[in-house]
């Protein structure tokens, strides 16, 4: 776990908003256009902060997975790879890194 720990540690506090938003969010699974208010970012910048999260690897896993497009059809959902960590566990994480 202290990989996961201290990836998280080197991550902006957009990205920890979104991984928040993600941990805290049913089955792990959200829409980058629905999140980009919560977190404060639209358009490219926000496909950006996503993109990176997806590039982020642990232990040769990606932490995040792109899941497809929304039902609105634009952006894409994103999932939390739970082989990683927990959603229980991340929020706790980045809820205290935040604070």
């Amino acid at each position: 776990m202290s990989s996961v720990i201290d990836k998280l540690h080197r991550l902006s506090p957009n990205q920890l908003r979104a991984l928040l938003l993600l941990a805290k969010s049913p089955k792990g699974i959200i829409s980058s256009t629905d999140s980009g208010a919560k977190i404060g970012l639209k358009g490219k910048s926000l496909g950006g902060l996503f993109s990176s999260l997806s590039r982020q690897k642990i232990l040769g896993e990606r932490l995040v997975i792109a899941w497809g497009r929304p039902k609105a059809g634009r952006g894409l959902r994103w999932k939390l790879n739970q082989q990683v960590i927990s959603q229980n566990e991340l929020s706790k994480i980045t809820s205290e890194l935040l604070a």
